[in-house]
């Protein structure tokens, strides 16, 4: 299975303060979503080929249920008491073949999806110092997506593409195989250092700037 990055998500506060720290940067918001009977909700932003996601606990009942416990949702979302990663990252299909997986996962299977459909988690996500990584259900880009379920893709600050990522752990611990086979197939960049940051390269850092969000959130743009 060739893969291609579909989003990311980045644990916040409740209702996501942050939110209005990235569109004050620049970029838009698209759409809110409750995840029901996971205990979560999101804001997202959507770029041409993929969004990021900001995901907070709306349920703590629910994010801590035998179904979504398994995720670690409930340590990520409250990472600056368990220092747990607060990012998670998916992927999706760019093609349909027969091929596997490139790392062992499973499956969860949750409410808000179809019946009997479900969400293949890799199998790191029991480490909570790296990111949830899983596949997602859909394998089209925001620019492809059905009428009905467009959403706005430009923003003020210009970004069109996400095209590159690498994410930061201050874990000393050796990377998972899951981790290692993400870096060997070039999807993403990994490195250890003194806490948990984001970079998101936009359209192949061709002008050459960048911005740090800093404590308030995880992440550091640069284009």
């Amino acid at each position: 299975m060739q893969l291609e990055l579909d989003h990311i998500f980045v644990c916040v506060e409740p209702e996501a303060p942050p939110a209005d720290l990235l569109t004050a940067f620049g970029l838009t918001e698209g759409n809110r979503r409750i995840h029901q009977g996971q205990g979560s909700a999101n804001v997202c932003f959507f770029f041409e080929n993929a969004y990021l996601e900001l995901l907070w606990l709306f349920n703590i009942n629910e994010a801590q249920s035998a179904l979504v416990r398994p995720t670690g949702l409930w340590e990520r979302c409250r990472w600056q008491e368990t220092e747990a990663c607060p990012f998670g990252i998916s992927f999706r299909s760019t093609a349909s073949d027969s091929r596997e997986i490139p790392f062992p996962t499973w499956d969860y299977y949750a409410k808000y999806l179809p019946p009997q459909a479900s969400i293949p988690i890799a199998t790191n996500s029991d480490n909570l110092s790296e990111p949830l990584i899983f596949i997602s259900p859909t394998t089209k880009k925001p620019t492809d997506y059905a009428l009905e379920r467009q959403l706005p893709l430009v923003n003020k600050i210009g970004f069109k593409e996400i095209t590159a990522l690498q994410v930061t752990l201050p874990s000393t611990q050796k990377f998972s195989a899951e981790v290692r086979t993400l870096i060997d197939l070039g999807l993403v960049q990994f490195s250890q250092g003194d806490f948990y940051q984001l970079e998101i390269e936009f359209d192949n850092a061709k002008e050459g700037k960048s911005q740090d969000f800093g404590s308030q959130l995880p992440i550091l743009f640069r284009w």
